[in-house]
């Protein structure tokens, strides 16, 4: 993701910056870092919200998948562990591959929006003007 949003951010700026005026640089310069100051914070919002709401539903899944048989709570037990060890154990685990599987559906999700988001950069109009930056405060 990371080495992919120049491929994403600097076609778009160029388009935004190129299809306005001349002396209408520098104000369409800030709006458009105003605007994907804005839609990071919203995207980061709705992202860690998803997150956490699918990790809840993993977690509940795995809860209802882990050790039904009670051999591994047994073979614990058996090492020596209490029952509330026992259980804050396989509670962990389940966290933690919960936390994961959530991980790795929202990046794929991520990713996909993404992509998508670069194959509508080629269909957007080529710019009529080349955009000098130094107008723009860069």
């Amino acid at each position: 993701m990371g080495m992919g949003l120049p491929f994403f951010f600097v076609p778009v700026t160029t388009i935004a910056l190129a299809s306005v005026e001349e002396h209408e640089t520098a104000s369409a310069a800030g709006l458009m870092n105003f605007l994907r100051t804005l839609s990071g914070a919203v995207a980061t919002s709705v992202v860690t919200t998803l997150w956490e709401n699918q990790t809840s539903v993993k977690h509940a899944e795995l809860a209802g998948l882990i050790d039904s048989a009670g051999d591994t709570a047994r073979s614990l037990a058996n090492a020596g562990l209490s029952t509330d060890a026992v259980r804050e154990m396989l509670d962990r685990m389940t966290q933690s591959q919960s936390v994961m599987l959530a991980t790795n559906q929202i990046l794929g999700i991520v990713a996909v929006a993404f992509a998508i988001a670069a194959f509508f950069i080629w269909l957007a109009p080529r710019p009529t003007r080349s955009v000098d930056m130094t107008q723009a405060g860069h």
